[in-house]
């Protein structure tokens, strides 16, 4: 799993990149020095169970992913089977382009976590 992260971590705009189980524990972790990988998965993993919450609320069916924004660059939260892979995004990246550069890498993560 290391060896994906640090491939993806390699992508124009990624500023890093998390594994995290669907209760905010960290399985592997390719992040920028001085950010704290289990509070940070802590963090994602409250914020997976209010919008799996939100979306089973509102019907809209199986959560993929999820986008968070903000002035200096963004979280972009995907569905890896059983797991979430968080890529940080710098600020200048384009979204679309980044979500379509790291589906291979997620598609990679969910194949070895269903084993």
């Amino acid at each position: 799993m290391q060896e994906i992260l640090n491939q993806l971590n390699r992508v124009r705009g990624v500023g890093g990149s998390l594994l995290v189980s669907s209760d905010g524990l960290p399985m592997a972790s390719a992040l920028r020095e001085g950010i704290d990988e289990a509070q940070l998965a802590a963090s994602i993993g409250s914020v997976i169970e209010h919008s799996l919450s939100l979306a089973t609320h509102m019907k809209l069916g199986a959560q993929k992913h999820l986008h968070v924004a903000s002035d200096q660059g963004s979280l972009l939260l995907m569905s890896a089977g059983n797991g979430y892979l968080v890529v940080v995004v710098d600020q200048q990246a384009n979204l679309t382009l980044m979500q379509l550069e790291t589906k291979p890498f997620l598609e990679r993560i969910a194949q070895r976590l269903s084993l």
